[in-house]
C-alpha cells in the first residue's frame, strides 16, 4: 500500500523562539533601547534622589544592558559585539543628552567613557553569552562577573563615600540577590556566591582604577 508523503510530512517550520530571526530582533530591540537609556540617564541624575540617583550613575547598571545583549546571541565574538555595541549607544545617547540640555562635556572625559564601554561591552557580553552556555563553569563565571560587579560597586559606594551608604546597600543587596535568583541550576545558587570572592576584588581593582584614571 503506498503511503502518502502529505500524511506523513513534517509541517513546516516557523521561527520559534530559539530561530535567529526573533532573536536578532530582540537583540536590535535591546540596542535601541540602550540608546534610549542613556539619554534616561542624564535627564534622571537632575531628578533622582539619593538611595535611588546612584541607578542614573552608575556604571555596574549600564554593564547590565550589555551582560543581556550578550546573553540574546551565540559565540563569543557576536556576543562582544553586541556588549560593545550596547555601551557605545548608551555613552552615545547620554552625551547627546548632555549636548540638548547645552550642559558642557570634556573630551577626555568622554574618551575615558568610549574605552571604558569597549572594554566594558566586551568582558560584560562574554559574561552574558557564557550564562546562557551548556557548560557550567562558563554559567557560574558569567553571572559571578555580573554580579560582582554590582557588589564591588555597591562596597565602593558603602564604605567609601558615607553619604551613599544606603545606595551602596542596595547595589550590594541586588548583586546578592541576583547572584542565587539568576543561577542556572540550583547546586549553582551557592557556587555563584562562592565565585563572588574572587569576582567581588577585581571589580574593586577595576572601580579604583577607573578613579585613578579620571582623578588625572
Amino acid at each position: 500500500m503506498a503511503v502518502d508523503p502529505s500524511a506523513t510530512a513534517s509541517p513546516a517550520a516557523g521561527p520559534g523562539p530559539t530561530s535567529p530571526r526573533p532573536r536578532a530582533a530582540l537583540v536590535l530591540a535591546l540596542l535601541g533601547a540602550a540608546a534610549g537609556l542613556g539619554v534616561l540617564t542624564e535627564w534622571l541624575q537632575g531628578v533622582l534622589v539619593d538611595p535611588w540617583a546612584m541607578w542614573a550613575n552608575s556604571i555596574a547598571a549600564w554593564v547590565v544592558v550589555a551582560f543581556a545583549a550578550g546573553a540574546l546571541v551565540r559565540g563569543g565574538a557576536r556576543a562582544a559585539l553586541v556588549g560593545v555595541g550596547a555601551e557605545l549607544l548608551l555613552v552615545a545617547g547620554y552625551y547627546v543628552a548632555r549636548t540638548v540640555h547645552d550642559v558642557p562635556s570634556d573630551l577626555g572625559t568622554l574618551l575615558f567613557w568610549v574605552g571604558g564601554a569597549v572594554v566594558g561591552g566586551i568582558v560584560f557580553g562574554l559574561a552574558g553569552s557564557w550564562w546562557r552556555s551548556d557548560v557550567v563553569w562558563r554559567q557560574v563565571t558569567g553571572l559571578a562577573l555580573l554580579c560582582g560587579v554590582l557588589v564591588s560597586e555597591g562596597l565602593v559606594r558603602w564604605l567609601l563615600f558615607p553619604w551613599q551608604g544606603a545606595s551602596g546597600a542596595i547595589l550590594c543587596a541586588v548583586g546578592l540577590v541576583a547572584a542565587v535568583l539568576l543561577a542556572r541550576t540550583p547546586r549553582q545558587r551557592w557556587l555563584v556566591p562562592l565565585a563572588l570572592a574572587a569576582t567581588v576584588p577585581l571589580g574593586l581593582a577595576g572601580a579604583g582604577a577607573a578613579n585613578h584614571v579620571l582623578s588625572l
